[in-house]
């Protein structure tokens, strides 16, 4: 169960767009930590004002936005982001982390011991240049739009625009033909590939990881290739291969080219 508690984590701890998460118990202390004490200490103030009646809070601090979400019963998952970053993609973030350790007994992070924090790549990397606008106000206390049980569409932003300078994919296979402007639509098993316990939710963690879950959270009927791309901060050529295999399960209906 730890271990499974460990993978949940990690599609926080390799996220270029997060800096630090913990988890926080019913009795409010802090497991699983990569936050600095400072923060920490806030985020425990913070739990003890509210009474343990958080859905999803947001707190903006000095070193970046602070998103603190109910997990299930008192348990709360606390994380922290750059400053810059858009609310709405932040809860985006939160979302399967959230779903995922809603399934696994929490009580088991109390004798975890502590995260090892991600080691700064020193190789080169790939990035591409974007922009992101959003007229979003952290609020107080609300329904919790990251997780919630009875909804599996994702919080979006106000608006997202970004320039990507790659080029077109090709894809790895002839058929389905996925370019960055095709935009994906749920079929028949779309559902089911959400749910990990699932046989073909398995296949699909089991083939690309925690991230390929994500892809499809954010499968709207709206969003192409390379915005999915940009919101999760991931390469386009992950997103395609996801998609074509999503294609070949029937998770997905079919892809559209953007007008």
């Amino acid at each position: 169960m730890s271990e499974e508690i460990r993978r949940a984590l990690d599609n926080l701890r390799f996220d270029r767009m997060v800096k630090a998460f913990c988890i926080v118990s019913p009795d409010n202390k802090i497991h699983q930590s990569t936050l600095d004490t400072s923060i920490e200490q806030m985020v425990q103030r913070t739990v003890t004002l509210y009474e343990g009646k958080i859905s999803q809070l947001t707190v903006n601090t000095e070193q970046g936005l602070v998103i603190i979400s109910k997990i299930i019963g008192d348990w709360l998952l606390a994380v922290l982001f750059p400053t810059n970053l858009s609310l709405g993609i932040a809860v985006v973030k939160t979302k399967a982390t959230l779903l995922a350790l809603r399934d696994l007994d929490l009580e088991v992070v109390k004798n975890m011991a502590p995260i090892e924090k991600p080691i700064e790549p020193t190789g080169p990397t790939t990035t591409s240049t974007a922009e992101t606008t959003s007229s979003l106000t952290p609020q107080g206390t609300t329904s919790p739009t990251s997780r919630t049980p009875s909804s599996t569409s994702p919080t979006s932003p106000d608006s997202v625009s970004a320039t990507v300078t790659s080029p077109e994919i090709s894809p790895t296979s002839s058929e389905p033909s996925i370019t960055l402007s095709s935009i994906p639509q749920g079929g028949e098993t779309l559902l089911a590939a959400l749910d990990k316990g699932s046989p073909i939710g398995s296949s699909l963690f089991d083939k690309f990881g925690p991230y390929a879950r994500d892809v499809l959270f954010l499968i709207d009927g709206k969003r192409d290739v390379k915005t999915i791309a940009f919101l999760l901060g991931l390469p386009e050529y992950a997103i395609v291969e996801v998609l074509e295999f999503a294609i070949t399960k029937k998770i997905l209906e079919r892809v559209s080219e953007a007008a």
